[in-house]
């Protein structure tokens, strides 16, 4: 089960943010300081996160977001695991997938961060996909924006608009966004860029403290960067993260030598065994550069990681292909070995669908769902299964608990559009339209649904409730517009 957002980005980078963060944004706010938090003067903590929630608002209307259950529940464990290890956190983190090639990441306001799937693509194990979403980490938690805010003494005069401007500038045109990021790093003073890589020092050496103390290998991110940094070395036009990152020998020796005093001592032995699903899943259902031809060969892989994701990349391109048998006898090996495997779950849900044997597939589902009840994957295959079953009522009933634990996930009110539509609700589904347009930043939209929600209850508790909400949804695009 996997959707996609039909958009185009740039890869955007926090360095690219960085760039852009000594606005005059914060010359609309009362600037009170927060007595020992960095950059405090300039940014509160509450108002950097209702900026960031702003900022990924805009970001979902407009860029490839990858709707996958399955691919973000990992990445969220990944991140989840990395912030639990970090120093300074201040609000929860976000964390999402961007279907771009482009080797990048990044990291804005309020703890969001994005990685390319092109990222995972390149790296050769877990640790060095972990160094980079813990460089990112670092950067958030230190507050590396809001001070580099404070440290241009606000001399800038554009706001934040501009700065979203820009990056959506980014989004619609890669070249014409790094133009405008580095149009604006020429005009910085020198101290601004001085302060850019004291930043990125800073976030090597936290990065490298919360990798390890989260159990992976330190030496991921010298050998990520050090190989990035001598493939492209003589490339005309290198991959974004290394515009933005810039990698020096020097730098790439700094991280090698603390990375080796870290791990001294330390034994590193992991199960990548969901690390090398979730690239073998990237590479052949959404950058679709990895044929059956190359899975059948890597199925004879020594490690047996490989083997096994091997096998589950094959028999998704082949239900791709709508060859629904043939990849279901292919996942067969994978799939009686752990049933409650959510990678293999989620495609044998699929090749269940595609061959319409509902009461299977919702049997199995149930089964999974008894046993893992919060998790995501099972949750939304199982509502999706029951759409595509005819059972709405079942996929209301568990989607709206879903969304009591989360409630900015656009593909659950997608689904849920999808269940009121066949359950012949039409007040139900402009509600649901309502919540996912809301995500989308697209206030108007979300209050006119809810207008054609209320037009068409009779019920008058529900009137009110769509009323309030009503209410909750103007108030919130008031506060957003001042904020611009």
């Amino acid at each position: 089960m996997s959707y996609t957002i039909k958009a185009r980005i740039a890869p955007l980078s926090f360095a690219f943010l960085l760039a852009f963060g000594a606005s005059g944004a914060s010359a609309q706010q009362t600037r009170l300081p927060e007595i020992g938090t960095a950059g405090g003067s300039v940014m509160s903590i509450e108002r950097e996160q209702a900026v960031g929630d702003m900022y990924i608002r805009q970001i979902r209307a407009s860029a490839p977001i990858v709707g996958d259950p399955v691919l973000e529940a990992y990445l969220h464990d990944v991140g989840s695991r990395l912030v639990r290890n970090a120093n300074d956190v201040r609000f929860p983190f976000t964390f999402f997938w961007v279907n771009q090639d482009q080797i990048n990441a990044f990291a804005f306001f309020g703890g969001h961060i994005g990685i390319n799937t092109g990222l995972i693509a390149e790296t050769r194990n877990e640790s060095e996909l972990a160094s980079v979403i813990a460089h990112e980490i670092a950067h958030v938690s230190q507050r590396h924006i809001v001070r580099n805010m404070e440290a241009m003494e606000r001399s800038s005069s554009l706001s934040l608009v501009s700065l979203l401007g820009a990056i959506l500038v980014g989004i619609a045109n890669p070249e014409a966004g790094i133009a405008a990021a580095q149009a604006s790093m020429a005009g910085m003073k020198q101290r601004s860029i001085n302060y850019t890589r004291l930043f990125e020092q800073e976030a090597d050496r936290i990065g490298l403290t919360i990798l390890t103390e989260t159990g992976f290998d330190p030496m991921g991110a010298p050998d990520f960067f050090g190989r990035l940094a001598e493939k492209y070395r003589y490339v005309s036009k290198p991959p974004e993260m290394l515009l933005t990152h810039p990698l020096s020998e020097s730098r790439i020796a700094d991280t090698r030598v603390r990375a080796e005093q870290l791990r001294q001592n330390r034994d590193f032995n992991r199960d990548e065994s969901s690390f090398w699903l979730a690239k073998y899943r990237v590479l052949v259902r959404h950058l679709r550069n990895y044929n059956a031809e190359a899975a059948r060969r890597d199925i004879n892989s020594d490690n047996p990681a490989i083997a096994n994701a091997a096998r589950y990349g094959l028999a998704i391109a082949l239900l791709d292909s709508d060859q629904a048998e043939a990849a279901e006898r292919t996942l067969a090996p994978l799939y009686q070995q752990e049933p409650l495997n959510t990678f293999y779950l989620d495609v044998q849900t699929d090749i269940l669908l595609a061959q319409k044997r509902y009461d299977e597939v919702l049997s199995m589902l149930a089964f999974a769902y008894q046993r893992m009840p919060n998790e995501q994957t099972v949750t939304l295959n199982y509502a999706n299964a029951a759409v595509k079953a005819g059972e709405p009522k079942l996929a209301i009933q568990l989607l709206r608990e879903y969304l009591t634990r989360d409630n900015d996930s656009t593909l659950a009110y997608s689904l849920l559009i999808d269940a009121h539509r066949e359950l012949g609700d039409t007040s139900g589904m402009h509600e649901a339209n309502a919540e996912l347009m809301a995500l989308y930043g697209q206030f108007d939209r979300a209050i006119d649904h809810l207008h054609n929600a209320h037009s068409r209850s009779s019920n008058r508790l529900e009137q009110r409730r769509i009323q309030a909400r009503i209410e909750q949804l103007m108030a919130q695009k008031q506060a957003t517009e001042t904020m611009r």
